[in-house]
This record gives structure tokens, sequence and C-alpha cells, in this order.
């Protein structure tokens, strides 16, 4: 091993390594045992299925693959031996299963997402929005005809579900001002043999007791869903005859889903034979793959080696569960649990990084000064070839949302860094999700307060720990991170080295009525309405105190950025008076996902990083 200064060890993990990631939207089974999924990796939108015998084969051609209502998701419904997907600004698409057959259903200038298809093959129903108002639609697939906008009048829908008979519809919906997580409920239609609609009643969930998530057993005896507790989660049935609730799973510390921006969000799933459900039972920074018996309620847990981080679930009709996820060691996945086994049936990234060479995520917690335990995960450099005395820098990472959360998991961004002699730590701040619902609600009033308590706290943490050294962090957040990181160093001027900023928002006004939909009213919550918070709202934009950083700030923008447009950014950097970088990506939106940008970014932050904090 040699002695290397912190900061220019032999990294491991490259710039093409990190390009190597995106996600996984969609999985399920489809009538003939096929494991269907979409995803994008590399920025290249895909749709696979996949066998045993065939392996993988995908479905989608030259067509983009994946919603596009609001943040996305809900790519895709399977039936006999075809799929329907939703082809983004394309519309919808039919496919056989195999992709050699691809023929467009619409040709409107409507986003689309979340198509389901009727018992009987006929009809399929979907999500569907001009970007100011949403609606199911439902279109016959055995004729030439225009859509109907069949279900109307909340501002959002999502999780459209058919009854096996179709004599029900269900689905969830939710209005201005709230988000899904604070206010949505779980509706049922019931219909005639022509799919009229006779009647519609709220079964569960409202303003403060969010339900979501409909699905009908395959008997078509019950209606589950998941509700709000309070603190955390149930998981509940209807009986559709007796109209009685069961509570199969009463969440106790543990959620059981998580804040739905996107569609297709899928924590459960029903077994064929209707007397077990497997969901995620998802323990802050763990999840665990569980049944639950219907008549029993008999709990058990199924392997599934080396995923800790798991997103989304399905039953097959024999019974396989299919997960997609991630863990410490592995980049996200998708893999079959059956007889006790893990088959891992696709990765992100097919070039693993050696274990020698991963940063392994350590818990992290401290006291907030309300007293409040708030959550981090710190990753120390890591290399099996070099090290160096002394305490390292490192990255204080602010994630996104802000309702979101960081999960320890293999990010090969962050092992680009503790690969070349960088600690990093991940702050779970007051208002991330899977903390519980006070943990959740405590940044209601406070953003731009307890978050930015929280990132000085952790940057204190980790130097009394001894893990990194006080005066060599930079902060580093992107969107409502990147809010973070700006009022940060304007606050606080001397709590951190240095600043990165990806795509963040630096003037709430603004974003307040100049962002996309789904998101037009979030800031009633966080911040305060208007126009009675006017003050506010200026007072905790960064754009009005940017004459207060003084520590050196990069800045990154994508050029197509609906969430977040580019003339935040350009506003900002008007202000600045601290020695600044700013690069924009005019092809990007919010979010890099192009290869070339990806590697171009982390070349100029490790330059930035090198260039001040060592």
């Amino acid at each position: 091993m040699k002695n290397i200064p912190y900061g220019f060890w032999p990294g491991k993990v490259d710039e093409k390594a990190v390009v190597k990631r995106g996600r996984i939207n969609t999985l399920k089974w489809a009538p003939d045992g096929k494991l269907l999924f979409s995803g994008n990796s590399e920025g290249i939108p895909f749709l696979y299925s996949y066998d045993d015998e065939q392996g993988l084969i995908r479905i989608n051609g030259d067509l983009p693959v994946g919603g596009n209502v609001g943040y996305g998701g809900g790519d895709f419904d399977c039936f006999e031996s075809s799929v329907i997907f939703a082809a983004r600004k394309d519309g919808l698409v039919l496919s056989d299963s195999t992709g050699s057959e691809i023929h467009k259903l619409t040709s409107d200038t409507l986003s689309h997402a979340s198509p389901v298809v009727t018992p009987n093959g006929t009809h399929v129903a979907y999500v569907t929005s001009d970007g100011e108002n949403d609606q199911i639609a439902l279109l016959a697939l055995d004729q030439r005809a225009w859509p109907v906008l069949w279900i109307q009048g909340a501002d959002f829908y999502m999780q459209p579900a058919w009854h096996p008979n179709g004599k029900y519809f269900a689905w969830a919906e939710w209005d201005h001002p709230h988000m899904a997580w604070q206010a949505a409920r779980v509706m049922l239609a019931t219909l005639d043999e022509e799919f009229r609609i006779l009647s519609i009643e709220n079964i569960a969930g409202g303003v403060n007791a969010p339900a979501s998530q409909p699905q009908f057993s395959p008997d078509g005896n019950l209606l589950s869903f998941i509700e709000s507790n309070g603190e955390w989660q149930d998981l509940k049935i209807l009986n559709l005859e007796s109209r009685k609730v069961t509570v199969l799973v009463q969440g106790d510390d543990f959620s059981l889903t998580i804040p739905e921006f996107a569609q297709g969000v899928k924590t459960y799933d029903w077994f064929a034979d209707s007397t077990k459900i497997a969901f995620l039972k998802m323990h802050m920074n763990r999840t665990e793959v569980t049944t639950v018996d219907v008549n029993s309620l008999e709990q058990t847990i199924v392997p599934a080696r080396d995923l800790t981080n798991i997103s989304t679930i399905a039953v097959a009709i024999n019974g396989n569960l299919a997960v997609s996820g991630s863990g410490p060691m592995v980049q996200t996945q998708i893999a079959i649990l059956r007889e006790g086994k893990t088959q891992v049936v696709y990765r992100l990234n097919d070039s693993p990084t050696a274990e020698k060479n991963i940063a392994k995520g350590m818990y992290l917690s401290w006291q907030a000064p309300d007293g409040t335990l708030v959550h981090g995960i710190f990753y120390p450099p890591t290399s099996p070839e070099a090290s160096w005395r002394g305490l390292p820098p490192a990255f204080v990472r602010i994630h996104s949302g802000p309702t979101g959360k960081a999960e320890n998991e293999y990010s090969p961004e962050i092992q680009y860094f503790t690969s070349r002699g960088f600690g990093w730590l991940e702050v779970n701040y007051r208002g991330s999700y899977g903390f519980g619902a006070s943990y959740l609600n405590a940044l209601d009033g406070n953003w731009g307060i307890v978050d930015v308590e929280d990132a000085i706290g952790g940057a204190q943490c980790i130097a009394a720990m001894g893990l990194a050294d006080r005066s060599r962090l930079m902060i580093i957040g992107s969107s409502a991170g990147g809010f973070t990181v700006l009022n940060t160093l304007a606050d606080f001027p001397t709590a951190f080295r240095c600043g990165a900023c990806l795509y963040g928002v630096s003037d709430l006004t603004a974003l307040a009525v100049d962002t996309h939909k789904i998101e037009l009213h979030y800031t009633d919550s966080l911040v305060g309405k208007l126009p009675e918070a006017a003050a506010l709202y200026q007072e905790r934009s960064p754009l009005f105190k940017a004459h207060q950083i003084t520590a050196p700030l990069i800045l990154f923008h994508g050029g197509q950025d609906e969430v977040v447009p580019l003339s935040q950014a350009e506003s900002l950097v008007e202000r600045l008076s601290c020695p600044y970088e700013f690069k924009v990506y005019p092809e990007e939106g919010h979010g890099f996902r192009q290869p070339e940008t990806i590697q171009d970014y982390l070349q100029r932050l490790y330059s930035f990083a090198k260039k001040y904090l060592l």
C-alpha cells in the first residue's frame, strides 16, 4: 500500500462506471409466465421480457418507453401475449411480447401513463394529462376510436386497477394544494357491462390520512389498499360484499410505501390463490420482503440475498416473486425469489466493482437543536492500494425531494469519490421519508431552516467522530438539496469550505408560480401559502442573499429543466460575488441522463474538489 495524499488515490470507479446508472420503473408478470420490466440505463429507456428459456428480449424497438404524466412511471401493462406501453410523446403503443409487431394506439398531444387492460382484453384505461387537467381515459382496443375521457374531477390520478370480472374499477386520486402522500384517497367505481359508471365511492384516505395502491384480489372478493395510521401505514382489505375492512399488516416502526411522486408505485402484490400478499416492510434504510396470510395474518420473511433497498415487487401466477432493488455491494438489479434462492436476471451494471474497492456505509445519528435524532450514512475513503495520514476531506450530500431519502446502497458516484480518497456523508435530514410521519412532517413550514440545521449537524458529527477534516468539507445537493446547499452557504458562510449545487431552487416565489403542475402548491406546506407568506418566501430564497455566499461554489443546470427553470440559476449567478463556476447542459432537463453530460459533470466536480478541498 502506497502513501498517497487524499484526493489523489487511484480511483477504481471511473466516469464510465458512473454513467452505467439508471432505474427500474415498472415490474410485472405476464399471464404466460414471462417477467416484464421497464426503466432506463445510461439515459436509454427499455422494456424487456424475460423467461428462463429465451432470456432477455427487448420489446420497445426504437420507440422510447415511459409514462410522461408528472414525474413519469406507470410504463406498461401486459395481457395474453401482448403489451401496452406508454412511449412518452408517441403516446400509447401496442406490441406483442417479442417486439416484432408494434402499433400506435393514440395520436393526441396528451401525456399518458399507467395503462391497465380490462380482464376481457377489449379496452385499456390509463391516466392522461394535458398539463393542466388530469383524468382517466378509456380506449377500445378492437376498433378505431378516440379515447373517452372517462373519469374526471380530481386534480391528479394514479394506480388504476380493474376488478377480475370488470364489475369494479379502483384508483387513487388527490387534489391541490396537497401532495399524494398528504391527501390521496382510494376510489371505487361500480360499472355495468359496457363499463359505464353506475356509482363512485371513497373507500379510504383523504386529507392527513392518505391511502393508495388499490388492488383487487384475483378471486374478486377483496379490495386491498395502504392507508396511513398516523405515524406509519397499514395494509388493509375491504370485503366487497360485506364491506368489512380488516387490517392485515399494522405499520409500527416500519413503512409500507413511499411518498408517491411518480406513477406506478407498487410495494405489494397478491398471490394468485388470493390467500397471501407479498409486501415490502421498510425499516428506515433496510427493506424486508414479507408475505402475510389473509386469514391467519401470519407473516413470513422471504430472503433476498444482497438486496437491502427494494422498490417494487410482483408475484407470478406460480408464486415466484420478482423484485427490483439494490444493496451496499450491488447496484440496482432485477431478481426472482423462488425456493429460497435469489436469481438475478438483469443488472444496470454488468461490470460490478470488486468488493475490496467498495466503501461500506456506516449509519450515524446526531441530535438536532430541537432534540430530534437525525440520521445519516457515512462512506469512508476506501482503497486497497493507498492510504494517508490525518483526516480526509469529505462531501456532505443533501438529497433531493425534499421528501426523499438516501439509502445505504451501491452508488457509483459515491464510489467514484471515495475510491479517490474522499469521505462522503449522506444526510437524511428532518423531512426525509421512512422515519415516520412526525419526521417527514418536521419540514412543513421549516424548509430552509431544519434542513440547513441538519446539514451543519451532519458535518459536525463526522468531524467529532474523527471521520473527516472539519475544515475540508464540501456541501453538495441537487434540486431541493441544492436549495439547502445555497441557504447553508448564505446563512452560515464559514460552515463549509465550498459547495456544489445541481439544478437547485434559488427563488421560492418563482418556483411556486413557474413549476410543473404536480408541485405547483408543494411550497404551501413547506413554507406557507401565497400571498400571505410572500415575505417568508423572499427571506428563505437564496437568490436574495446570494451576496452573503463567500465560499467557492460550482453550479450545474439543464437547459430544458421544467421543474426548476434555468432562469433560477442564471439569476443567482448574476448576484454572486464569491468564486464560482457555472455549467449549463443545453439538452438536459431536471437531472442529468446523457453519458457525455455525466462524465463532464464528474470531471468538473472532481477538479473543483481538488482545487478547494486539497
